[in-house]
């Protein structure tokens, strides 16, 4: 496969692990949004096990943007096993193709775009939704995995750091910003309704934040932001004091636990998030800045402007306690450090591109 090393490497990893692949031979995997980060990862593993396991999986990537996907896949798209389609997902599915696997990753992820397209927002999230599930029913889908955000949790009501997948909290339904979270609730219900009333095979992945190879920079958001600045060799500015917790996953952890969950995982919901990722602003922006003392990166705070603090939850809300997957059998392997030297050298090389 013509991709960079880093990812190759990435690759290695997610296919060593004690996953039952073997559920995918011969199989057609129908993944939504399929030039984000995560999506496109999927797509790279299951073409990785054709080429080292031959498994003859079907891989068919659904994408808003041709010409983006044609940019991140490049002559990937030339092969038999992969093919695009081209829609939006808040329309019907229209494909003749069979799916006896689905895993719908589509959504607007940024903070940005919750404040300026929330419409938007709510509608790939719950309309898109329903499409899938609709088509899931009608192709007789052997299973559907739905990515959902630990933003589902809402303000804690009782004042944990971390949640499991049974404690919920609090969402303000009048925020505009609410608008990702509570349409991601709603997901899940669908979810939960189809699996009840149509005996499909759902399961949700709830997730935080996840960075690596391919990951938009500058998107808005603070991991982003951070290695934009690092990539090129500018001070790392924060919009806050830095106190704020993240719980990072690197991008390799997080599809070995995707793929654990779905293929190997009983039951309906699960987190998944590393708990050697948990840091705050301040310490991450630090940490970069102290990898690369050559770049000469100093960190600076900077008000945020009213736009910027639109796009910040209004509430505090938990990290994700991912105990459950864990004991299943799921284990995040990257360091913060080293997951983000891999991140950094991908961002450089791809800059210089």
């Amino acid at each position: 496969m013509e991709l960079h090393p880093i990812i190759l490497e990435d690759l290695e990893r997610i296919t060593r692990e004690k996953i039952d692949f073997e559920k995918l031979r011969d199989a057609t995997v129908l993944i939504t949004g399929i030039n984000g980060m995560i999506a496109s990862y999927i797509t790279y593993t299951l073409l990785y096990l054709n080429e080292t396991r031959q498994l003859n999986i079907k891989v068919l990537g659904l994408a808003r943007n041709e010409e983006k996907a044609k940019k991140r896949f490049g002559r990937l798209l030339e092969r038999k096993d992969f093919a695009l389609l081209i829609q939006d997902i808040t329309t019907p599915i229209q494909t003749e193709e069979k799916a006896d696997f689905i895993i719908h990753a589509a959504s607007q992820t940024g903070p940005r775009q919750f404040v300026n397209d929330p419409v938007g927002t709510i509608a790939a999230n719950t309309t898109g939704t329903k499409n899938l599930l609709d088509f899931a029913v009608e192709k007789k889908s052997r299973g559907v995995l739905f990515l959902s955000t630990r933003e589902i949790y809402g303000k804690s009501l009782t004042g944990q750091e971390l949640v499991t997948e049974e404690e919920y909290g609090a969402v303000d339904p009048t925020l505009v910003r609410s608008c990702y979270p509570e349409s991601k609730r709603m997901s899940e219900t669908m979810c939960a309704a189809y699996k009840k009333q149509y005996g499909l095979n759902t399961k949700v992945i709830r997730i935080a934040h996840t960075y690596g190879p391919g990951m938009l920079i500058g998107d808005g958001r603070v991991v982003g932001d951070f290695l934009k600045n690092v990539i090129q060799s500018q001070d790392i500015v924060m919009n806050s004091d830095g106190s704020a917790v993240l719980g990072l996953t690197y991008i390799s952890d997080l599809i070995t636990g995707l793929f654990f969950s779905f293929l190997n995982f009983d039951e309906f919901v699960y987190n998944v998030s590393a708990d050697n990722g948990i840091v705050t602003v301040k310490e991450l922006a630090n940490m970069l800045a102290d990898m690369y003392p050559e770049k000469q990166i100093k960190t600076v705070f900077k008000e945020a402007s009213p736009e910027v603090k639109a796009g910040y939850l209004a509430n505090k809300i938990p990290l994700l306690h991912s105990k459950k997957a864990m004991e299943s059998g799921w284990e995040p392997k990257v360091s913060l450090e080293e997951g983000f030297r891999r991140t950094v050298a991908y961002g450089e090389w791809n800059e210089q591109k």
